[in-house]
């Protein structure tokens, strides 16, 4: 008779990783798109990592960009920083409306207030911290400065970032026959860092010892997928 393994005879971190791959297989985007197979792994762990993803392409030569890239995104900051965008739309609307100084004082002081808290979040992004000491470690003992060295690149809106490779903002310039090449050792790249942060998951997951590892928990990443649009 065939025997299965048991439950228990699989590890905490390798069930947190089968039931984050589950997790990632629901993913879609805005036109009922999953994610691209070959940069779901790279999503699978970085949400593993505690580092939420909101968006991801592995990358394409018909559309899009020739290079793989994953956005990500501190989910509280980013509604901290959307109700407040919102509460300055709606002064705005008021200032214009009303005409008075007070109106307009109560609009700008807003605004004021929304920026000051960029300008904090830049300066103190844990997320960015995060995300920036896995590539040291990553290109620790690496010696030359490739073009697809992965650099993490901030978009205007708070908190939120996007893994790419170093080449990405010039990518325009690239001749069209050097784009096949490109865009496979980029993804080549994405893929050894993927690697990395597995080994590193699933490292310090193995060396907890007598400890229950908390359960997965649930993300509002759909409500940002719907709240913020940076396609």
């Amino acid at each position: 008779m065939i025997q299965t393994p048991s439950k228990q005879s699989v590890s905490a971190s390798e069930q947190r990783y089968q039931a984050m791959h589950k997790r990632v297989a629901t993913f879609r985007d805005k036109l009922d798109n999953a994610v691209d197979s070959g940069i779901f792994e790279s999503v699978v762990l970085l949400n593993l990592l505690e580092i939420s993803t909101l968006q991801s392409c592995e990358g394409h030569l018909d559309h899009g960009s020739p290079y793989p890239w994953v956005t990500v995104i501190d989910e509280e900051h980013s509604r901290l920083f959307n109700h407040m965008w919102m509460r300055v739309c709606k002064l705005e609307e008021q200032a214009k409306a009303k005409r008075t100084a007070d109106a307009y004082d109560r609009y700008f002081s807003a605004d004021v207030q929304l920026r000051l808290m960029i300008a904090r979040c830049e300066q103190e992004s844990r997320l960015h911290r995060r995300l920036t000491s896995l590539l040291d470690t990553f290109y620790e003992h690496s010696i030359h400065l490739s073009p697809f060295r992965l650099v993490v690149k901030r978009f205007k809106s708070s908190e939120m970032y996007r893994l790419e490779p170093g080449f990405a903002e010039i990518a325009k310039d690239l001749p069209d026959e050097f784009k096949p090449d490109y865009l496979e050792r980029a993804q080549a790249e994405m893929q050894a860092f993927t690697a990395f942060l597995k080994e590193r998951f699933f490292a310090q997951h193995d060396s907890i010892s007598g400890r229950t590892l908390p359960p997965l928990s649930d993300t509002n990443q759909e409500n940002a997928r719907k709240s913020l649009d940076i396609y």
